[in-house]
């Protein structure tokens, strides 16, 4: 009789266990909020920590759910991008309760941003919106605390490194979904 290792039972469970991490970076994203509720500069490496966990649950559960050769669907996983978008705007909404960022601008670009979701709900669209507000938390970083921001850097390109078919996969998908208008 075959063993059943690990990897067997990770094919076999991977949309399980990808959702599970989609649900940790959505809880991920709500401790960011309590963070923003104190509004304490000094948490501002726990951000980025949850942050950078954050990601990598992201990145983990992409692969994981891959993995999955039946493509079942779940209603966690269609939450996914609502799960990444989640993490970015609990951030940014830290550093503006924090006193990061100051307070009109971001609600200038709050009310940009969900106007934008609403007449344009395409992926590709959301994603170039959130964009600059997924930088601010490897900025903030940089100019409060360079430690952290090297940190950032240093997974980024690590991730780069590991995931460098999954990274421009999604590049290429991103294009083929702007460019079908």
């Amino acid at each position: 009789m075959k063993g059943y290792g690990v990897r067997e039972w990770a094919v076999e469970n991977g949309k399980l266990v990808a959702d599970i991490l989609t649900g940790i970076r959505f809880f991920i994203g709500v401790l960011i909020v309590l963070c923003a509720f104190f509004a304490e500069p000094s948490l501002l490496p726990l951000v980025v920590a949850l942050t950078l966990f954050g990601w990598t649950t992201d990145v983990l559960d992409g692969k994981m759910a891959r993995m999955d050769r039946m493509g079942k669907r779940t209603w966690i996983g269609d939450l996914d991008f609502a799960t990444d978008l989640t993490l970015i705007y609990s951030g940014l909404l830290y550093f503006v309760t924090a006193g990061y960022l100051p307070l009109r601008p971001f609600l200038f670009y709050g009310a940009y941003a969900a106007v934008t979701g609403l007449v344009w709900t395409k992926k590709s669209v959301m994603m170039a919106v959130a964009a600059p507000i997924a930088a601010v938390p490897i900025i903030m970083s940089f100019v409060h605390y360079p430690i952290w921001g090297w940190v950032f850097m240093g997974w980024i390109a690590l991730d780069l490194i590991l995931n460098w078919s999954d990274f421009t996969a999604e590049i290429r998908g991103f294009i083929d979904n702007v460019e079908e208008g």
